[in-house]
């Protein structure tokens, strides 16, 4: 799981790049970083469908690798849309808002890649990318055609990426409380207020 976020991470950064600076091509390392995306999901795939023959592997654990799983699957669609936004609708100059949202939706998927290798980490520590594309919707035109794709796209992305935060995070707690677990206890995971 911790691969496929950095390798999404990877992705979303080319897309990210791409709005940007679009006078710049990089249909290469979009394609590239699409490729590994699609090569670490199906890999996490092949995991999760492992896993379920495993003796001991609780039904909880298999259902929220699922749900996660799921959850990846809805934001490589969301990011996937937004690239095509790229070839599919006129340039724009990039609103500060989607810079700091697209910095928070990288910073997310680093900080879920490190507590699925062990670093500690609660909801409450991610950036609140709810108010960052809350702040996004309120810049710019939202008549222009490319603030109105990168508004939907965005919003599904941030969907995605905060419900797959909390199956992360519940997956994480649940596997460092199995005895002989490489994950440390992390206790309870609770969202700041």
């Amino acid at each position: 799981m911790a691969q496929m976020l950095d390798a999404f991470r990877g992705y979303f950064r080319a897309i990210r790049e791409s709005y940007l600076r679009p006078d710049v091509s990089l249909a290469s390392q979009l394609d590239r970083t699409r490729v590994a995306g699609r090569l670490a999901r199906s890999n996490l795939e092949a995991s999760i469908d492992r896993s379920t023959a495993e003796p001991g592997s609780s039904a909880e654990s298999v259902n929220l690798l699922g749900s996660m799983l799921a959850s990846s699957r809805r934001l490589t669609h969301a990011m996937m849309a937004l690239e095509a936004g790229l070839a599919r609708s006129r340039p724009a100059p990039a609103r500060p808002a989607f810079r700091s949202l697209a910095d928070h939706i990288e910073l997310t998927l680093y900080y879920l890649a490190a507590a699925l290798r062990g670093s500690a980490l609660k909801l409450g520590d991610l950036p609140d990318l709810r108010e960052d594309h809350h702040a996004l919707v309120l810049s710019g035109d939202s008549v222009s055609e490319r603030y109105a794709l990168v508004n939907v796209e965005t919003d599904r992305i941030t969907n995605s990426l905060n419900t797959l935060s909390e199956e992360a995070l519940r997956w994480i707690d649940l596997q460092s409380n199995l005895p002989n677990s490489p994950i440390p206890n992390i206790g309870h995971l609770r969202r700041r207020k």
